[in-house]
């Protein structure tokens, strides 16, 4: 007896039209210790369970006016009741579909009558256990997922600090970067959003096209402010700032869509581009959105080494080079939007490089 007192503050609801079997269970189960609460309606009983939710649930079958099966699946088809066990009482051990039909509903036990003392205790007893053993995961469950979650901010926190301190270093590198990785990653954001890509992408591709040279921190500043052309040694040299941006970014765990970027920011869609030679939709899709916002910018803004090329010529190299080096579908809507690039390069023409908003 001592092991069933430890369920004893448990409160059952017995629900059935038949006076004497509420009053033969009611004997069974309350010298043990169990509240219960008899009713003999089954609308009234399932308002009960609805709005003074019991922990434990004993229903005739023969229940007027909805059956026990019908209040079972009620009861298991709300989400704040669905683990409230329901222990069905059918009229005969011998009648198999009742018992099939009680499975087929989420009954948690079904008994037979005559009922037996000991066998409804013992099945009362392992339905509330099994209750409280499933409530004790899904508590778990959600402790797991709240650490989850703030460890997950921690280390987004932490790793937006790193970007931050990457971007400052960028921009220290290069006087022109500031506005540069600002129009970039405002004309990526555009191609991104008019391509049809989800919002949290869309933020995502914003904020680390920012990261697209941060390779270039580990190049020689004779290279990177080089006036005029650079050597064929040179050249090969300076593309090394793609894996060194992708392998930085890997070691600070940065999301891969940055990482993607940093690396492939220089494929071409013909597979001419490096470091690696990709082609078509090898290419990350971020990687081919940013190539052609790089492009366009470079070729439309002052540097060391060249002058500023007008908007619609550059535009128009852009389409030329469709298929080649950058992804046709991404040229047509560049094209489509060409405005929206417009306003953008007028917006962010002289501004310096500020803190980027923080994506996720």
């Amino acid at each position: 007896m001592s092991d069933v007192r430890y369920l004893s503050s448990f409160n059952l609801l017995l629900l059935s039209p038949d006076e004497d079997l509420r009053r033969e269970i009611a004997g069974f189960l309350g010298p043990f210790g169990y509240r219960v609460t008899s009713m003999s309606d089954g609308m009234e009983g399932l308002e009960r369970i609805r709005t003074d939710p019991p922990d434990l649930v004993i229903s005739d079958v023969a229940l007027p006016p909805l059956s026990g099966f019908e209040l079972c699946q009620s009861v298991k088809q709300d989400p704040a009741l669905k683990n409230t066990p329901v222990i069905l009482v059918a009229s005969s051990y011998y009648q198999v579909d009742e018992k099939v039909q009680a499975l087929s509903v989420g009954a948690d036990d079904i008994i037979y009558r005559p009922v037996h003392g000991g066998e409804l205790r013992a099945r009362v007893r392992a339905s509330l256990r099994l209750k409280a053993y499933t409530q004790q995961i899904l508590d778990d469950r959600q402790r797991f997922e709240e650490l989850v979650g703030k460890r997950s901010r921690e280390l987004e926190q932490t790793t937006m600090g790193v970007v931050a301190a990457l971007e400052k270093a960028v921009s220290m590198n290069d006087e022109d970067s500031g506005a540069h990785i600002r129009r970039v990653c405002e004309y990526s954001a555009l191609l991104a959003g008019e391509l049809g890509l989800e919002a949290v992408v869309v933020e995502r591709i914003r904020h680390y096209a920012s990261l697209h040279d941060v390779g270039k921190v580990g190049l020689p500043d004779a290279i990177l402010k080089k006036r005029g052309k650079l050597t064929n040694d040179e050249f090969e040299e300076m593309k090394h700032h793609t894996t060194f941006g992708y392998e930085l970014l890997s070691a600070a765990n940065v999301h891969d869509i940055a990482r993607n970027i940093a690396l492939a920011h220089h494929e071409w869609y013909n597979g001419r581009g490096y470091p690696d030679g990709l082609e078509a939709d090898q290419i990350p899709l971020e990687a081919r959105i940013v190539t052609l916002a790089d492009v366009y910018d470079a070729m439309t803004t002052v540097r060391c080494y060249k002058a500023a090329m007008p908007p619609l010529e550059a535009a128009g190299l852009i389409v030329r080079a469709s298929g080649t080096q950058f992804d046709p579908t991404i040229v047509r809507v560049f094209m489509k939007h060409h405005g929206g690039f417009m306003e953008i390069r007028n917006r962010f023409r002289d501004e310096p490089l500020q803190e980027l908003s923080r994506g996720t």
